[in-house]
């Protein structure tokens, strides 16, 4: 997919047209006058300095401003949640390799669902159709925002998107996705103008897991006990699975399932520490 033809920079090249710049600023200008939340960010380029910042706060106050406004309906909430997009757009990148990957880890583990292949996307998919889902699931999730999260808005977007455009494609990933949901309580700190919100543990865990599949540090059996513990529908108290859950799951019974996890583990341990020395984690 060459950089010109793909629906990321199509979208930049729109949303950065002199027409839309001035209909950005146009709107900015009156909502800057009616709310002190927009007050530095009467134009577009004052908006983009404000987001480039490192003040993390006043990026939630204003994305939630524009949000609100995003949530209208009619043309004021279609220019609210265009200027959102614009602003997030530096994300979606990072989105699409999670998702890919994401995906891949799935494949790695319990074969092709839903038509997705090992190349994280359906037979008939190519790269720029997820990136054009994940666009069109970040425009979802600007016009239908829970108003109620006030903070780390910019984390809730990215995670959002993702736990979306993850299920689309057919990758059922429940643990993780319970934990993404609360990024209320979770520091997703980092300018947006430069790179998208800090990975959390469970993401972090499905990259690594990935990987380890990749570069066969796992075999299939080892990948599918940690991905059905740690992300599968079965869950303890300790919100795992537990290893009896496991032996059924896998008609094993409960010391070969825990022989198997330790072993799983063990194999992880020394991925997880090739993964470092190369730079990857």
């Amino acid at each position: 997919m060459s950089a010109t033809s793909s629906p990321l920079t199509a979208l930049q090249r729109q949303l950065a047209h002199p027409k839309s710049s001035a209909r950005f600023d146009t709107a900015l200008h009156s909502w800057s006058a009616q709310d002190p939340a927009l007050a530095d960010a009467g134009t577009h380029e004052r908006l983009s300095e404000v987001l480039s910042s490192r003040h993390y706060a006043r990026h939630d106050e204003v994305l939630y401003a524009l949000l609100q406004r995003a949530a209208l309906a009619g043309g004021e909430g279609i220019v609210a949640g265009e200027v959102v997009l614009n602003a997030m757009l530096p994300a979606v990148p990072g989105i699409v390799g999670r998702v890919i990957r994401a995906s891949r880890a799935a494949i790695g583990t319990f074969g092709a669902r839903r038509g997705v292949t090992g190349a994280g996307v359906s037979a008939n998919e190519s790269n720029a159709d997820v990136q054009a889902a994940v666009i069109g699931h970040l425009w979802e999730q600007i016009r239908c925002y829970p108003l109620r999260r006030r903070h780390h808005v910019a984390a809730n977007l990215v995670f959002d998107t993702q736990r979306a455009a993850l299920r689309a494609l057919g990758v059922d990933i429940t643990q993780a996705a319970a934990e993404v949901v609360a990024m209320d309580d979770v520091a997703g700190r980092q300018p947006l103008a430069e790179t998208p919100a800090e990975k959390d543990a469970s993401e972090e865990l499905l990259e690594l897991l990935s990987w380890a599949v990749e570069q066969s540090w796992l075999d299939e059996q080892e990948a599918a006990i940690l991905t059905a513990r740690y992300f599968g529908e079965q869950m303890g108290r300790d919100g795992v699975a537990t290893d009896r859950q496991l032996g059924t799951l896998f008609g094993v019974s409960q010391p070969t399932a825990t022989r198997r996890r330790n072993r799983a583990l063990d194999a992880l341990a020394e991925a997880g520490r090739q993964w470092q020395r190369s730079g990857l984690g």
